[in-house]
């Protein structure tokens, strides 16, 4: 990691989003007190990662991308294998593995062997036993990878679910729509560094390029051009194969409108008008570059 500096604040889902081999899992594990900093400090649950560590893991819960629990043991034997390692207590064990299980809703599997579980009901698994101990944070590391869409959006839904609860979630994913609808904040973070930082809006309108307004007309002149980039306040017009594209800092409800009575003034047909967002892989892209990563 490379001066790694940031502040996750209590209650909000935070995601670390990055290419492979750009720190995401490393500072996990170094949160998390599975890997010990060569430099610096940090703080969890109010705990001194350095001195505290024991302390911290008491207050954490982890999710990891790769299932580790025991396959031959079932959802409760799974559960209650975690709480003697937490020496809860035995009633406190048993009553709380059932509202964990109904909560993932994983029940009715409580007493089937983990074996014959597909990955979502693994995931699932794995949240339940984060969640055991009743921890302030949790740590969800690429928790969807691999799993058919309908188990990512149900997991998805239960991190939302979990966070409503009161539980701040640190996430790390690849998936660019997962990050843009779950995460309060996120931080783009490649080579160990944080490249940008903020809300999903925050960064698109920073680093996205630009909000853009196409226009398919059937005739087009240098004058008309200039007219439109006025008109739209746009950063820039350009003109290609019939299309028309501004590129603005802000879309304006009603510039839509004010363009369309500007053309048909002009007595300009317009085939089609839209406007385009910034989306969040743009920015990623523009910060990361295009380049394959191993």
């Amino acid at each position: 990691m490379d001066s790694l500096d940031l502040k996750v604040r209590t209650g909000e889902i935070f995601g670390f989003l990055g290419p492979n081999g750009a720190g995401k899992t490393t500072t996990m594990k170094m949160l998390t007190t599975l890997l010990i900093p060569t430099a610096g400090r940090a703080k969890v649950a109010s705990f001194d990662l350095h001195s505290q560590a024991a302390l911290i893991r008491s207050r954490i819960g982890i999710v990891p991308q790769q299932f580790s629990l025991f396959d031959e043991l079932t959802p409760l034997e799974n559960l209650w294998y975690i709480g003697e390692l937490y020496n809860m207590k035995l009633e406190e064990m048993r009553a709380r593995s059932e509202e964990l299980l109904k909560t993932v809703q994983l029940y009715d599997k409580r007493d089937v062997p983990c074996e014959g579980f597909s990955g979502g009901m693994k995931q699932r698994l794995s949240v339940a036993a984060g969640l055991l101990h009743t921890p302030k944070i949790l740590f969800m590391d690429e928790p969807t990878t691999g799993l058919d869409p309908q188990s990512r959006l149900a997991l998805r839904d239960l991190t939302k679910q979990l966070n409503t609860s009161g539980i701040t979630i640190v996430y790390t994913t690849h998936d660019m729509e997962e990050a843009d609808k779950l995460c309060d904040r996120i931080a783009i973070i490649d080579m160990g560094k944080i490249m940008a930082l903020g809300t999903s809006k925050e960064l698109k309108d920073k680093y996205g390029g630009g909000h853009f307004i196409e226009i398919e007309t059937d005739r087009h002149d240098a004058e008309l051009l200039k007219e439109l980039k006025q008109l739209a306040h746009a950063d820039s017009v350009t003109a290609r194969n019939g299309t028309i594209e501004l590129r603005v800092k802000e879309l304006e409800g009603a510039m839509v409108h004010t363009l369309s009575r500007f053309l048909e003034k002009k007595r300009i047909a317009v085939k089609e008008l839209k406007m385009t967002e910034p989306s969040l892989e743009s920015v990623f892209i523009n910060l990361t570059s295009k380049a394959l990563r191993d």
